[in-house]
């Protein structure tokens, strides 16, 4: 019993609130009071695939990125992922929020990069722009809790949204 529990509350501490992945789709501004948002603003240099063999980082280049976010990149897009400092959380195994499968980020270096607080958690938010015309209000975001220990993974969730309405997309809709 005690098991079921600590499974439960494990898989409980993952989930990322509503509040905090729709903040990270509008990033100028929080949907609730209690989110706080602190983006990484700045240029994301580019290093080869030296420090990490057969990817590309892309890491803002900040002050405010202490804990050393980023967006890593293989040549075929499978093993892409999102890092902060130790821990990586990848992109194909990303939570869809809706009915949009998690995608590679197309141009990584032109991706909003933010750390989000809400009740004495912290979030990694990577917001990518995806539309031109009438639909340059369309954003897909991934956000995931940073875990409190070294070495733990970081669980993704992803979400598209138009934000002008800010609707999640059913589907029909394509950009």
């Amino acid at each position: 019993m005690a098991l079921l529990v600590a499974l439960s509350v494990s898989a409980h501490a993952e989930l990322v609130p509503e509040a905090v992945i729709d903040s990270c789709l509008l990033f100028d501004k929080s949907t609730d009071a209690s989110v706080s948002i602190v983006p990484i603003e700045g240029e994301a240099h580019l290093i080869d695939d030296v420090t990490v063999p057969g990817h590309r980082l892309f890491i803002p280049a900040s002050d405010r990125n202490r804990l050393r976010i980023g967006y890593a990149t293989s040549k075929r897009g499978l093993k892409d992922y999102i890092f902060v400092g130790t821990h990586r959380g990848y992109i194909m195994r990303a939570v869809a929020v809706g009915k949009f499968r998690p995608a590679r980020v197309e141009e990584p270096g032109l991706a909003a990069f933010a750390l989000l607080r809400q009740r004495g958690l912290q979030y990694v938010c990577l917001m990518e722009s995806n539309g031109n015309g009438s639909a340059a209000f369309v954003r897909s975001a991934f956000v995931g809790r940073i875990p409190p220990s070294k070495g733990s993974a970081l669980k993704l969730f992803y979400k598209v949204a138009d934000v002008k309405k800010f609707n999640a997309f059913d589907g029909a809709e394509r950009f």
